[in-house]
Parts: C-alpha cells; structure tokens; sequence
C-alpha cells in the first residue's frame, strides 16, 4: 500500500510578490497552486492509493472564491485518478466562532466520492485499492467545544489547554484500542507536538498558546504510521521508531523564517510479509520558492554600495524573494537605486527590503574645562577634546601666549 501525506497548504497567502499580468492572480497564490499541482503530479504518477491531508488548506477559515476555485481544480484531477483523499481540518479551517462551517466542510455538504473530511475526532475505515486502510482522524483540538460544557466552561487559560491535551491522548488510546491489527492503521492529525521544532516565523505565535501532546502519546505501536500537520519544518519526531511521527511541513515557503527548510511532502510505503507489516517513507520536494538573506557589514567604508553589490554578485537570485541587511556607521549612505537595479537584472523575484542599521559611534569623553582657568590651561583642555590638534600643540601655546602678552599691554596702555 502507497500513501501521499501533505500538510499545511495555506492557499491564499499573497505575501512577497505582485500580480501576474497573464492570470490577474497574485505571484505567490501561483507559488502556492505550483506546489500543489506537483503533489498531485507525484500521486498520480505514483497511482497512490490515498492521499492524507493534515490540516491548514487555506489561509483563513473564509476562503474567497478564487482560492476554493484552485484548489478544486486539482481535487478534481485526484477524483478522475480515483485516488481517494482525506482531508483533517486544521486551525487555519476553523473559524472562530463555533457553530460555523469549516472551510472544508462544503466537500461534506456535497458528499463528494472519495472525499473524506474529518471534522471531529473519528476512526473509519478507506476502501484503497490495495485494500481496506484504518484511518484516525484527529482535527484541530479547537476551545470552543469545550467552553460550550458547563464543566471547562470557567476554567483558565491555561488550565484549559491543559485539559485538551489529555483528551487528545486519550482520544488516540480510544482509537488505537478500536483498530483490527490485522489491517494497516493511520493516525492523521494537525496538532502541536511538545517535542517538535517550530519554524523562526511560529515559534513565539505557537509556544504557549496551543495545546500540546507528547511524542509519546502519538507514538502509539498500533498504527503503522502517524501523518502530522501544524509545523511547518518537516521532521520525524520519532526516528527510527514504529511509528514514524511525522510533520510533512507546509509545502511552500510562507516568509524568511522558513528560508532555510526545505519543503515538501511524504510518500509512505506500507508491506506486508511474512505475517508482519513494515512501513518506510521517503520526503520529496516541492517546487517552493527560494528566500534568500544577505547581511553585509558596511562600517568602516566609504563605498557600502561597492559591498552590498559583491555580496549578491554570483548568488542564484534568479525567482528569488530577496532581503538585504546592511550595518553602516553614521552618514553612510547606500544607493538602494543601484542595488535595486542590480537584483531587477538578476532576475529577482521580489525585494522583501533593503533595510540599514545604523552603527553609532561612541563617543569620547570630553575634558572639562574650568572657568577659572587661564589661557595656556584652556587651550590645553581644548586640544585634549580635539585629538587633530595634537601635532600642533606648542605652536598653538605659543601664539597663544603671544596673544595674551598683546592683550596685557593693550590693558596696560588704557590705564
């Protein structure tokens, strides 16, 4: 049996881009519809028999009609394959008030053959064409249906998310103590794991504001394989375990914290001999666009444009979403035009910003000067506070005793 495990779509995200004159859509929607098209690509090339969605279709729970029109176009390629889909609803599908519809909760109302939405925690069984695949579905662990029980109704903050994170656990023991061992088992899920590692852009969105399970309650030995969504950063939380607890991570990059991840999906291979299953998965590539940083240090120079050009020169920006940071010492000036007209010819994708840190320098203490001093003390003071002055130092003292002499006999000639 061959699966396809993706997450975190977020189709309508139009950060760092511009409208394509040939669509009228936003660069980055195409950014994110590419990406898709690709998982579909390698599912039907593949003849999967399913494809597991962990959560996070679209950008907001409230798609607009665009978004919904290109992800159903490429749903529709999965129905003509007949490759069923299963499709967790995650933070990113929910709205905020209960009782609404999910974003994904109009394939249900339209009951569509192969579509599977798993709005509430459930455990059924897919009909594949390798045969028949036990799958639990765990949504977004969402507040709102607690907070409509008299019993959590009041309970704080924290203790709340607390309290989700036990059900959770016991929701997986409850569906892993229902499944047929004879048959292969999947555990689908958009949750935050404790042990996972969040991308720079999630980190402080997501620590302490979502419930939370240990890897050790997702681990469980019944399923064959645990499908995550939520982290964006792929990763195995359980390595060379059974199962393998996996985030796929989002399939496109959505800003410079994910710069560095590389994007993409899971195909799971799942076989059975000898009386026992064994399960292997491999993480393929999406064609996510590149994001790339250059932080050029421009103190000390007269030319920081001459720098920040060396810096970008013979760097792959073509498609590229760019960011320059520079640190300059002050009156520094760069010329963003050139710089500008540089990553344009390079064919960068977008200019995130080119964006200055001023170094101030510190400055030196000054010598105070008295006001009753006399005159050579005074000059004296006033060279200490003017170091280029130094070298002329007893040239200056005697002009300005010179000076001081004039202005005696000047007085003296008065009286």
């Amino acid at each position: 049996m061959q699966l396809l495990h993706f997450a975190d779509l977020h189709l309508g995200i139009e950060n760092y881009g511009r409208l394509d004159p040939a669509t009228g859509l936003h660069s980055r929607l195409l950014d994110f519809r590419r990406c898709l098209a690709a998982i579909f690509d390698d599912a039907i090339e593949r003849n999967v028999d399913a494809v597991l969605f962990a959560g996070d279709l679209y950008r907001t729970p409230a798609p607009n009609p665009t978004w919904q029109r290109e992800f159903s176009v490429q749903l529709r390629r999965l129905h003509k394959a007949e490759i069923p889909i299963v499709l967790v609803v995650g933070n990113h599908d929910t709205p905020a008030a209960f009782g609404r519809a999910t974003s994904v909760d109009v394939f249900n109302a339209l009951d569509l053959t192969g579509t599977h939405v798993v709005r509430t925690p459930r455990l059924f069984t897919l009909p594949t064409r390798s045969g028949p695949l036990q799958v639990a579905g765990l949504p977004w662990p969402t507040r709102h249906y607690l907070r409509t029980d008299e019993a959590y109704r009041q309970l704080p903050q924290e203790d709340l998310l607390r309290e989700i994170s036990r059900l959770c656990a016991r929701q997986i023991r409850d569906f892993a103590d229902s499944l047929d061992p004879a048959l292969p088992a999947i555990l689908v899920g958009h949750i935050a794991a404790s042990g996972a590692v969040f991308s720079g852009s999630e980190r402080t969105a997501l620590i302490g504001a979502d419930p939370t399970l240990l890897t050790s309650d997702l681990a469980n030995p019944c399923f064959d394989y645990v499908a995550l969504g939520h982290v964006h950063r792929h990763q195995d939380l359980n390595p060379g375990g059974r199962p393998a607890v996996v985030y796929s991570g989002s399939v496109e990059r959505v800003d410079f914290g994910e710069e560095r991840e590389t994007k993409g999906f899971c195909v799971i291979s799942i076989t059975h001999a000898a009386g026992e299953r064994s399960t292997t998965y491999e993480f393929i590539q999406t064609p996510a666009r590149p994001f790339l940083t250059f932080d050029v240090d421009a103190t000390g120079t007269e030319d920081p444009t001459t720098l920040v050009l060396a810096a970008i020169t013979g760097a792959e920006l073509a498609h590229a979403v760019v960011r320059i940071r520079y640190t300059t010492d002050v009156g520094q000036r760069l010329d963003t035009n050139v710089i500008r007209q540089a990553l344009d010819e390079a064919q960068a994708h977008h200019v995130a910003g080119i964006t200055p840190t001023i170094v101030v320098k510190e400055r030196q203490r000054r010598s105070s000067i008295p006001q009753d001093a006399d005159t050579g003390l005074a000059l004296d003071r006033y060279i200490d506070n003017r170091p280029e002055l130094e070298p002329h130092r007893e040239s200056l003292r005697r002009y300005a005793q010179k000076l001081e002499q004039d202005l005696a006999m000047d007085d003296f000639g008065g009286i």
